[in-house]
């Protein structure tokens, strides 16, 4: 059923324009998916960089982050209450700029999401080689990539059931962090305490520095455009997906700030882990309570990130390639569901085989410059969506009677995602730029050679 743009609204398509997707996603069931994929305990794996960069003030480098993120998430809202979709942003730009931004734009998503579940295994294999080192880095790799195959193949519900299972593990291992680590702080005056200084301290406050560790602290947001790929699966698919993301939003502000905001008052100083920023988190955490806590929260980190957020990233990926593939823009046998599931059986499969041998290619180049090039394909598309908003609800629609929701915060939105892609650095810059030029190949030869149709924005 064709959809189509009217004068500020969207023609309903209900249950013909969800294809064979069964709505069963309530808004509780797509935080739990973001909060996974987001991973509430991420702070701990890079929480001494942040530390230094912003000279002991970690937590403003997460609230400055979640401003940062907050526009786009505000033009998620506004986009998915007008398309549906579980293609996300390359939808938006389909319907709004044409068919060529369309594609351009589902390109970086793959970027993205393609990187990711490797990335995560990466960062996991990392971790657990550091404990059990008679298990190289690609073996660990491998076995969190066999646990995302079986689980993945089942389908959504199942992958529902194990994320609940996983965010109950880190909200009690995060939840025992701050106990003990408020009883530390109680327990010596001496050397911890609850000051705002941990928060902002105007004598140590630089801004090119704090903004080099939002740069690094905004990573942990990226990726909660995740929800908009279950719209869908949700049983309110206009209002569920942007209530559920914002509430995300928040909760991820309040535990990624909250969890640097104690470690900070343990150690103000950041004196203890000093030599080794790398490991900071696991150091502060040894403080507390002894070795027992440092093991465990290191292991966390690994199995949120190799075991659960891999997993919803597999997931997510397989629902852009089925729809770019509906659309007419990848082959069309990535389109197909499995019958009885919400599953893409052929594109789940198909990110499966590709992670496996990105393993072997992409761990040599180290996890953080793994994460920047995926992060040129995040930043850019986020930039593409703030543009989305303001071109169709500005310009096309010309709902200017709200300044701020459909011009100030998304062309804000659009500014800072641009500024913080202009600072990956320069690799990920020219590797992101190589992507986008191979995408144009394909899709000239696609339109050009194979006579395929492009498709076409709907009127």
């Amino acid at each position: 059923m064709e959809k189509k743009i009217t004068s500020g609204s969207v023609a309903v398509q209900d249950n013909e324009d969800r294809g064979s997707f069964r709505a069963t996603l309530s808004v509780p069931d797509m935080v739990v998916y973001g909060l996974i994929y987001m991973v509430p305990i991420a702070p701990m794996a890079i929480y001494g960089g942040v530390f230094q960069s912003s000279h002991g003030m970690p937590a403003l480098a997460y609230i400055i982050g979640f401003a940062a993120v907050l526009f786009s998430v505000l033009s998620f809202g506004i986009m998915i209450q007008r398309f549906p979709s579980s293609g996300s942003i390359f939808t938006y730009s389909s319907r709004i700029m044409g068919p060529r931004m369309g594609f351009l734009t589902g390109w970086l998503m793959l970027l993205q999401y393609l990187i990711s579940p490797t990335l995560m295994y990466i960062i996991a294999g990392t971790a657990m080689n550091g404990f059990i080192p008679a298990v190289p880095v690609w073996g660990w790799c491998l076995i969190f990539w066999a646990f995302v195959v079986v689980v993945s193949l089942r389908g959504m519900e199942t992958t529902m059931v194990v994320n609940r299972l996983a965010l109950i593990a880190e909200i009690i291992i995060l939840g025992l962090f701050m106990v003990l680590g408020i009883m530390y702080i109680a327990n010596h005056p001496a050397t911890s305490g609850f000051t705002v200084q941990a928060l902002f301290n105007p004598d140590e406050f630089n801004f090119v520095d704090t903004m080099s560790a939002v740069s690094l602290a905004v990573l942990s947001y990226v990726g909660f455009g995740c929800i908009a790929t279950l719209t869908q699966e949700a049983k309110d698919e206009r209002k569920g997906p942007p209530r559920a993301m914002m509430i995300m939003a928040v909760m991820l502000l309040v535990l990624f700030a909250g969890q640097c905001y104690i470690a900070t008052c343990i150690d103000p100083t950041g004196a203890v882990f000093a030599n080794n920023p790398d490991n900071g988190f696991y150091i502060v955490a040894q403080m507390i309570s002894g070795p027992w806590l440092a093991v465990l929260c290191a292991v966390a980190v690994a199995l949120s990130q190799g075991v659960f957020t891999a997993l919803v990233a597999q997931t997510s990926v397989s629902l852009i390639l089925y729809s770019m593939a509906k659309e007419g823009t990848l082959p069309s046998r990535l389109g197909t569901l499995k019958k009885g599931t919400n599953l893409p059986l052929t594109a789940n499969i198909f990110v499966l085989v590709l992670s496996f041998a990105l393993i072997f290619i992409m761990a040599p180049l180290g996890m953080n410059m793994v994460a920047k090039v995926g992060n040129f394909g995040a930043l850019s598309t986020y930039v593409i969506l703030n543009l989305c908003v303001i071109c169709l609800c500005w310009f096309k629609d010309k709902a200017r009677h709200q300044v701020f929701r459909h011009l100030l915060f998304p062309a804000m939105g659009a500014i800072i995602c641009f500024g913080i892609l202009a600072s990956l650095g320069a690799l990920p810059l020219v590797i992101g730029v190589v992507w986008l030029a191979i995408g144009l190949v394909y899709y000239t030869i696609m339109c050009r050679v194979t006579h395929r149709a492009a498709p076409q924005p709907a009127n």
